[in-house]
């Protein structure tokens, strides 16, 4: 196991009022475990950025990671000096 910082842009920062959050996860983390992590530091999110009663990202959000991003439905495995961050592209640049 390892902690890690998720950085937190656009609109999940708005609703969140955080910049980043502090979570703990496994070795080879994907996917279901970060979003489940965000979950549960963050409720807030759940319905809007997070599917209700799910461990997915709302159509929209994306994780970048290490300067590579990924949608729901992507795999990715985390491993300890990773960045993650979430976001929600936004029109117009």
């Amino acid at each position: 196991m390892f902690k890690t910082r998720i950085h937190i842009y656009g609109l999940p920062k708005d609703i969140s009022d955080l910049r980043e959050i502090e979570v703990e996860l496994n070795d080879g983390a994907g996917m279901n475990e970060v979003v489940s992590a965000m979950r549960e530091k963050i409720p807030a999110l759940e319905g809007s950025v997070i599917l209700e009663g799910e461990n997915r990202l709302a159509e929209y959000y994306k994780f970048n990671i290490n300067g590579h991003f990924y949608f729901d439905g992507m795999e990715f495995e985390l491993n300890e000096g990773d960045r993650i961050a979430l976001l929600m592209p936004m029109p117009g640049g």
